[in-house]
Formats: C-alpha cells, sequence, structure tokens
C-alpha cells in the first residue's frame, strides 16, 4: 500500500509542481487561469475560487491550466483584460516558459535537500576483473576514475556516462595513478558501451525478498543469546540483510548454504537449539535511509529437509558483457523464475521451468528483456522458508556537504540529468539505443516509483528529482503542442510578425496526433512490461 500511495504522490506532485509553474507565471503577467486541472476530461473533484476552477480528473495522468481568451480566432475587438492574447508575445513566453522552470527547480530543490541529509551518489572507485580490456589496459581494483575524455567524473554514475556516449572507440581515462587508454565495448544497434570488465567497487550483500511462513520455524520462549531474544518469525521484513549465521559472518547467499549444509557454528554460539538443527539468524533491519540501523534483531529457525532449486553460474550479460553473481532460484522467486524463457518461452510452474532447463554445461536464457548465458544446476538444497535478493552495495563517494558545495553538487546533478536526457534523445534519434528500451510513460514511472521505495525513500526523491528535470527539459523541445512549441510560435511573433491562426492550427493539430499516438503506444507498452510481462526496464 505505501508502494502504491508513493507511485501516486509521485506522479501528483510533478504534475502540480509543472503546471503550478504555468499558473503562477500567468498570475504574474496579468492572465486569469479558468481552469487548473490534475488530469484531462471533465473534472469528477472540483472547486471554484475566483474566476477559476480547480478540478482533478478520474484519469489523473497529465494536467492542464486553461486560460480565458486563449481562442487564437478571437476577434481582437473581443479580447479582454486577463484572457490570454491580451498581453505581448513575450509575456506569453513566460507563462509557456513557467511549467517547465518549475519542473526543474523541483528537481533542484529535492536533489539541495538529499545532499543536505547527507545522499551519496555511487563512488568513482572501480573493480577491474582479470583477464578483460580494462585490465590489460592497466585499470586495477581500487582505481579512482576521475575523468573519462577530458570531462571530471566525481561519481560513477558520471563515468558510465561519459564511457556509454563516448564518440571515438577508445577512451583516455584520467585516475589517481595516472592516464589510461582503454578499448571500448563496440556499440551494438539498441544498446549503450561499457568498459568491459569495470563495475563500482561494492561489497556483496542480500536481502530477504520473501519469507514463506508456512515453513517450520522456531516458537517463542527461546532463551537469551547475545541478550537478545530470538524472535518470531513475524519479525522478518521485506529488505532485512542477514549478517550472520550460528555466530558466523555471511554476505553472500553461498554463505548462508555452506552453513545450512555443513551445519557450522561459532565457539561463541552456546544457543543448545543450534546443536539440533536450528540455525541462528542475526538480521539488521534498515530503520534509516542513509546508513543501516546498528540495533540488529535474532531469529532462530529450522530448515527443511531440502528443497529442489535451479542453481545459475557464470552468468553472463549478452548485451554488456556485465558478469553477475551466481545464485539458487527456488519454487519462492516466483516474480524471478516466471520471468524467466527458455526457448523464448515461459513458465508459471517452477517445477515445469525445472525440466525445461535441465541440467546443462551453458545455456542461453531471457529474464525479462535481458539475455544471459549460464551453466545451470539442478540441486536439492536446505531452506529456511525464505527468498534473497542477492547483490551488491556499491561504496558512496565522500563529496562535500558544506554550504557552498550542496548547491554547486545540486546544479551538477541537475546537469548530469539533462545531459543523459539529451544525449539519449540523440541517440534514440541516430537508432543507437533502443526507443523501446529507453523511453517510459506514466505508467511505468509509477511502477518504478512503487520499486524505489523498496530500495529506500533517498531512492525514490531521487528518483523524483530525476523524472522531474527530465519532464521540464522534454517540455521544451520544439514540438507545437509542448512548451517548447508554443515558445517558438511566440518567439516568431515577437521578432517577425504573427503566426496565421491556419498554420498554427494546422502545427497543433499535426503536432497533437503524432503526441497521442505516441502516448497511446508508449502507455501500451508499459501496461505489458508491467502487468504482463512483469519488466521495468
Amino acid at each position: 500500500m505505501v508502494s502504491i500511495l508513493a507511485s501516486v504522490f509521485l506522479l501528483g506532485i510533478l504534475i502540480f509542481f509543472h503546471e503550478l509553474g504555468h499558473f503562477l507565471a500567468a498570475k504574474a503577467v496579468g492572465v486569469t487561469p479558468k481552469i487548473f486541472s490534475i488530469g484531462y476530461g471533465k473534472g469528477r473533484w472540483k472547486i471554484t475560487r475566483g474566476r477559476t476552477t480547480y478540478q482533478i480528473t478520474a484519469f489523473p495522468l497529465g494536467g492542464f491550466v486553461q486560460f480565458y481568451g486563449d481562442d487564437i480566432t478571437e476577434a481582437p475587438e473581443n479580447i479582454q483584460k486577463g484572457d490570454f492574447f491580451s498581453v505581448g508575445p513575450w509575456r506569453r513566453i513566460l507563462i509557456a516558459f513557467g511549467g517547465p522552470a518549475f519542473s526543474v527547480t523541483l528537481g533542484v530543490f529535492v536533489l539541495g535537500m538529499l545532499i543536505a541529509l547527507g545522499w551519496q551518489p555511487v563512488s568513482n572507485t572501480v573493480e577491474i576483473a582479470e583477464n578483460t580490456e580494462a585490465y590489460e589496459a592497466g585499470l586495477r581494483t581500487g582505481d579512482s576514475i576521475m575523468a573519462v575524455n577530458g570531462i571530471k567524473t566525481d561519481s560513477y554514475e558520471k563515468v558510465a556516462l561519459e564511457v556509454a556516449f563516448a564518440p571515438e572507440d577508445k577512451l583516455l581515462l584520467a585516475t589517481q595513478r595516472g592516464d589510461m587508454e582503454v578499448d571500448l565495448l563496440p556499440r551494438k544497434t539498441g544498446s549503450i558501451r561499457t568498459i568491459p570488465g569495470m563495475v563500482p567497487l561494492a561489497s556483496a550483500h542480500f536481502l530477504i525478498a520473501a519469507a514463506d511462513m508456512s515453513f517450520p520455524a522456531l516458537q517463542k520462549g527461546l532463551a537469551d543469546w547475545k541478550g537478545k531474544r530470538a524472535e518470531w518469525t513475524a519479525g522478518i521484513k521485506q529488505g532485512d540483510r542477514i549478517v550472520s549465521a550460528n555466530g558466523l559472518p555471511v554476505s553472500r547467499v553461498e554463505d548462508l548454504r555452506g552453513i545450512l549444509q555443513s551445519g557450522k557454528k561459532s565457539t561463541e554460539s552456546f544457543m543448545p537449539l543450534v546443536n539440533e538443527g536450528y540455525v541462528l539468524l542475526e538480521i539488521q533491519r534498515k530503520n534509516s535511509h542513509f546508513a543501516p540501523d546498528t540495533s540488529n534483531l535474532y531469529l532462530a529457525m529450522a530448515p527443511v529437509k531440502s528443497v529442489k532449486v535451479i542453481h545459475l553460474k557464470n552468468i553472463r550479460d549478452l548485451q554488456t558483457g556485465a558478469v553477475i553473481p551466481e545464485r539458487s532460484i527456488s519454487a519462492l522467486d516466483g516474480a524471478i523464475f516466471s520471468r524467466i524463457y527458455v526457448n523464448n518461452k515461459n513458465y508459471n510452474n517452477f517445477n515445469d521451468l525445472a525440466a525445461a532447463i535441465g541440467n546443462s554445461k551453458e545455456q542461453t536464457l531471457r529474464i525479462g528483456t535481458v539475455q544471459y548465458t549460464a551453466t545451470v544446476e539442478l540441486a536439492d538444497k536446505k531452506m529456511i522458508g525464505m527468498s534473497f535478493q542477492e547483490g551488491f552495495i556499491p561504496r558512496p563517494a565522500n563529496l562535500p556537504r558544506d554550504p557552498v558545495s550542496l548547491v554547486s553538487r545540486s546544479f551538477n546533478e541537475t546537469w548530469f540529468a539533462a545531459k543523459s536526457t539529451l544525449l539519449g534523445l540523440y541517440r534514440i534519434i541516430e537508432g543507437k539505443l533502443s526507443f523501446n528500451q529507453s523511453v517510459s510513460g506514466p505508467v511505468k514511472i509509477m511502477a518504478v516509483a512503487a520499486k524505489s521505495v523498496e530500495s529506500g525513500w533517498d531512492t525514490y526523491w531521487y528518483l523524483l528529482a530525476q523524472i522531474s528535470i527530465v519532464l521540464g527539459i522534454m517540455n521544451l523541445l520544439p514540438i507545437p503542442v509542448l512548451d517548447g512549441g508554443h515558445i517558438i510560435f511566440y518567439l516568431v511573433e515577437a521578432v517577425y510578425k504573427p503566426l496565421s491562426p491556419r498554420i498554427i492550427g494546422a502545427t497543433v493539430r499535426a503536432g497533437m496526433a503524432v503526441l497521442l499516438t505516441f502516448g497511446v503506444y508508449v502507455i501500451g507498452k508499459d501496461i505489458y512490461d508491467v502487468f504482463v510481462r512483469g519488466v521495468l526496464f
């Protein structure tokens, strides 16, 4: 429920601030708004104050501000004070520019608040796999990429951007050890470039993705262990992180599996029930959005005898060449195994999927929209009724947060979002970036927003800031229906003469037809991706 409300709020706040920019700019230049609407169509909830009606429609996937006297064909003698065309073109340009300006301002403000609260981007320090192009060029784990082709990169996101859109097949990387020339992965149609063998420096982790409450678990009334009473299974939450099992540290799912299979325990693990086959887990819960909570809870569970799993090793993304950590998938992982395609067919039943995959030395699989090669093994494993989300926690950067740096970093992050958008748009037009994989509409934005809450509210607010900035930039494109198109009309009028209503009407209708077609396609694609294929990217 929280995720759903968060996604609705994100879309609503983006629309509200954008339209508020138009609304306030109009008020400032002497134009009276007629309708302030969240959503298109007839207002379901509305209230009138003065000459302006404020409304929310049944389908609030957009918004608009309508002004009195905004019909360009209206005879001049009928134009009244406060009408849209009662003011000159420069003032109308300010009205059109107000929406994008407010969208970008919202993004800058949210970024500034995040930075002030301690948010940091991913560090530009990298991890390098041996026997790869990056390793052969001289890069080593622990190197920090300070610049790419002379452009400063103080975070891994900026490194990835400059690498992805580099015009040449070679890069000049400036590291703290000196300059190095590195070959790029050859560009494929519909893809971006990467440096094979290079990933951000990170520590392994795995989080609890789901817990099956029907699995055997230890009842209440356990003896204290390390001064903590072991919690009942109702205390498990999605996103909890297991940091030790039977007193032994774990950082990967494989570490936990090894303890489950072997029954190992630390010498200080004196809890009697551990000797009876129970597993004592130390769980860290992230209550703060910027640092993990230091108070851990303890949980004792009894593993079931065995569960069939599909174990994937040597996983490699065929598009980017990235190596993915090995993982096991069980019947608990419905969100994953239902998205696995074998020979372009997927299975909702885990046993059917296991039979289709079989044991194979190496096999090509598709998970969602991404193609992987992996070594596949079927095995029986002891489990504790949980499924995990395994991955890596990238090392955060350590950029300054003093008042001057806060302002400069906010604007740098804004420029980063703008640059990413414009470069991505250019590559789509070039045909070197996939339109389907790069463009999202309101449905997918809401789905991504709901998903981002699971990673923490800092991720959610950063997403909101980025989308708000992108919304402002995209609305400035010189397309007749968008704000940028209106600005072009009024600019021509200001420096030359007004375009005829016939020309403006024809271009607006053409632009509207293109935009509606585009909108229907994108929304349909989003619905199919989110609700049928179950993928967000």
